[in-house]
């Protein structure tokens, strides 16, 4: 798969909104070993530090840092690259616990309707595909809890706008039936958040535990009940760049519109084993696992609600397993603590996933 899709992308055009994020920027990484020509449209990096920065990625990217509401910038960046291909990444996907929630909601709604109406209106673009982060169910937010499930349903909902939008413009613009003047695939894509170094979103737990590493503490706290999905990254973006392939060569059906990326059983893991593989493969059995909740079995099946009517991407399945894609998270961070050139070590895991 991995050569079919060097050979598809290499060459190609493609705008990738949302290129500062954590996602952003290792499918930046991602597209470039492909010989795809990029560009990318952006808020400022939410917080600090960040990927984007850490590896200077404006080296292998045509960057325009801005505001993704305003429309006429957007149609600018559309008119000068002209790309056959637009990849959506909300601009806070990861984040949400770093902006307020009319943030949230101004910045994916608007920035998603100013990306489809500029694509509607463009004679180039032939593939839209809007990535919709899954917070549902027991994927909780530390920063909301169980006590207060309005605030996790106001946060998510600012994504689930965006999937609405899109399903909303493929319906009215882009359906056969509708006989557009520039036929175009506009789809979702859903997924759970994925691992990999360099993210620093507040919701995220291997970020804790390696400060709590890097700082000597002698004990991290576990919660057995909260559920993490431990995909890798270029695992998750494969599978992205897999069903966007499909939607632009038409190897997908008119009835099949939207695609998830939700691998079984081995991926969702409570945070007891994360903590311990977490301390096995750093290499500190002396830290202390503080349990602060009940205890659950190590693997989870689950289901996300929020994947109903979506299927599977075809011809695709992960290469590093879940604890593998830890490894790779906790190489990153090591190799950032003792110097080494980011950009350098970032496209060398890439190699290496890509190699298999």
């Amino acid at each position: 798969m991995q050569t079919d899709l060097i050979k598809f992308y290499n060459d190609k055009k493609i705008l990738i909104i949302g290129h500062t994020t954590f996602i952003g920027s290792w499918l930046t990484l991602l597209l470039h070993s492909y010989g795809a020509k990029l560009s990318g449209f952006s808020i400022k990096p939410p917080v600090y530090p960040n990927f984007y920065e850490e590896t200077d990625l404006h080296e292998l990217i045509h960057s325009y840092i801005g505001d993704v509401r305003d429309f006429e910038r957007f149609n600018t960046i559309n008119q000068l690259q002209q790309p056959e291909i637009v990849i959506h990444l909300s601009s806070v996907c990861g984040y949400i616990d770093s902006v307020e929630p009319k943030e949230l909601y101004t910045i994916n709604l608007l920035g998603s309707l100013n990306a489809l109406e500029v694509c509607r209106q463009s004679a180039h673009t032939r593939v839209f595909v809007n990535l919709v982060p899954d917070y549902s169910g027991t994927m909780m937010l530390k920063s909301c809890g169980k006590n207060n499930q309005g605030e996790l349903d106001l946060v998510t909902g600012s994504f689930r706008s965006t999937e609405f939008l899109t399903t909303g413009y493929r319906n009215a613009y882009f359906h056969a039936n509708n006989s557009p003047a520039f036929p175009k695939s506009v789809a979702n894509i859903k997924t759970f958040p994925p691992v990999g170094g360099g993210d620093w979103s507040k919701n995220n737990l291997i970020q804790e535990y390696v400060q709590a590493m890097l700082s000597n503490q002698k004990q991290i706290k576990v919660r057995p009940d909260n559920i993490r999905f431990m995909l890798h990254v270029l695992d998750m973006l494969t599978g992205v760049l897999t069903a966007t392939r499909n939607f632009y060569l038409g190897e997908i059906s008119d009835s099949v519109c939207d695609s998830r990326i939700y691998p079984q059983g081995s991926f969702f893991k409570d945070e007891k084993w994360v903590a311990q593989t977490f301390r096995e493969l750093w290499g500190n059995p002396e830290t202390v696992l503080k349990t602060e909740q009940q205890q659950l079995t190590g693997e989870v099946s689950y289901v996300g609600e929020a994947a109903v009517g979506y299927v599977n991407v075809p011809g695709w399945t992960p290469r590093w397993d879940a604890e593998t894609a830890l490894r790779k998270t906790l190489e990153w961070h090591q190799a950032r603590e003792r110097g080494a050139n980011m950009q350098r070590f970032s496209l060398s895991q890439v190699e290496e996933f890509m190699e298999g």
